[in-house]
């Protein structure tokens, strides 16, 4: 392992936990002014390991977990206080927005030469909710009001070669989820991959002046115009040339994927794209994927493998969920809902930095889902480190931490998922990849001389 970069990882983590630097966000949104017993730094660091280490069911769980890591006696009421404001929800929410920004690393990449190896950015735009307390409902209305009539809506944009995500939202369930789609703007030169609800040929068509590229899922009921059509072994279809969609949808090949030239008029403009038509033998249906992607680079099969990344945001839904306490706690207050919903994001958000920072110091393939698992008696003596900074103690710990990682969180088979995986189109960890590699060389022959 090397010793700088140890030291390096060891101290970007710190520095977003540092006792000065969460002390002084407090102060500067009102929270925890007059600063007596419950500091924004032992409330900030207490409230997230609680979340990252433990299973936490009540409020009660987290007051005995901050009294537990500082040696303290305070008391239930004082610290629902502290919860309850809502500075402590834009506290914790500022605080996840600087773990995110500091904490991201680029973990992922694709040979130079191999297909997508022209983009530096794979961006994944999807949402997930769950129900909060019934009484909530005037303020987060669910979409299924006859049986939850509360809950909330988590929009998140992922960068699939950070492997985390970048912008999470927080709203109300029956919000669109259109007002979330990243700019077209901030696409330019990016590949953009979302499920069928993101569909708007409005946006796409800015996407696509802005310099984006993208893969997204289409709805049935589609019908553009059909220019031309291929079948995937290079046949021309010709039935199906200058019709409308509908009208030749049941005339397509179901043993093979067909390839249709669309386009659409929008404010009076041609907007023509690409239509990728598969079959699905077990739902019995077509599936549809847009892309503007060019033909003579990514044909049907590099579409379709690029497409199934859109499954890592997935994963990060699963970790906040069943690893991270994101779950509807048992209170009607409005900001404790929303604190403790920004507290356990930060805490997927840390345990994803770990297994990050342990496949670049240790260059071994690790599992975020296995990171995400860790125990209980691995991360309190990291966090119990945290109280006095960045020292010996808190040094010998991360590196533990570090260590126990690259023994207990490893990819199980790394080399299947080249096969059948997230790898198939060439995606790597960065240390596999020759240009690094060649990085790494040349940074070492320079510090030799």
């Amino acid at each position: 392992m090397d010793r700088k970069q140890l030291s390096i990882m060891a101290s970007k983590f710190q520095s977003v936990l540092d006792a000065s630097t969460l002390d002084a966000r407090g102060d500067h949104l009102a929270f925890c002014q007059r600063q007596r017993l419950i500091t924004p730094f032992r409330f900030g660091l207490s409230v997230v390991a609680s979340m990252a280490s433990n299973q936490v069911h009540s409020i009660a769980d987290l007051h005995r977990d901050f009294n537990a890591l500082w040696d303290m006696k305070v008391s239930y009421k004082a610290f629902y206080k502290q919860l309850a404001k809502a500075t402590g929800a834009d506290f914790l929410r500022t605080s996840l927005g600087a773990l995110m920004g500091k904490l991201t690393l680029k973990v992922l990449g694709f040979q130079k030469g191999d297909a997508f190896g022209e983009f530096n950015r794979v961006i994944i735009q999807d949402g997930s909710s769950f129900a909060i307390h019934d009484a909530l409902g005037h303020l987060f209305p669910g979409r299924f009001h006859a049986v939850k009539p509360a809950a909330v809506a988590l929009h998140c944009t992922m960068d699939v070669l950070r492997d985390a995500p970048i912008t999470i939202v927080l709203s109300p369930d029956t919000e669109t989820e259109h007002a979330y789609l990243p700019a077209p703007e901030s696409l330019t030169g990016a590949v953009f991959l979302a499920d069928r609800g993101y569909l708007d040929l409005t946006y796409l068509r800015d996407v696509d002046r802005a310099g984006g590229f993208f893969v997204v899922r289409a709805k049935e009921g589609l019908n553009p115009r059909v220019i031309d059509a291929w079948r995937e072994d290079g046949k021309r279809v010709k039935s199906c040339q200058d019709r409308d969609l509908q009208a030749i949808i049941t005339t397509l090949p179901k043993k093979q994927r067909v390839e249709l030239d669309v386009e659409w008029l929008i404010d009076h403009q041609p907007f023509r794209l690409r239509l990728i038509v598969s079959w699905n033998k077990a739902k019995k249906c077509f599936v549809y994927l847009l892309t503007n992607l060019p033909q003579s680079r990514y044909n049907i099969e590099k579409i379709c493998l690029i497409y199934k990344l859109r499954w890592q945001i997935e994963l990060v839904f699963k970790e906040w969920k069943s690893y991270a306490n994101l779950h509807a706690f048992d209170t009607e207050n409005e900001n404790i809902t929303e604190a403790l919903i920004w507290a356990s994001l930060a805490a997927s958000a840390l345990k994803r930095f770990f297994a990050h920072a342990a496949e670049h110091l240790l260059e071994v393939v690790m599992s975020t889902r296995k990171a995400a698992m860790m125990p209980a008696y691995i991360l309190p003596e990291l966090f119990r480190a945290l109280r006095h900074g960045n020292g010996p103690w808190y040094r010998r710990a991360f590196e533990a931490m570090i260590r126990y990682l690259g023994v207990n969180a490893k990819r199980a088979h790394p080399q299947r998922d080249a096969r059948t995986g997230r790898s198939q189109l060439g995606l790597k960890p960065v240390f596999e990849l020759t240009d690094h590699k060649t990085f790494m060389d040349n940074r070492e022959e320079r510090v030799a001389a």
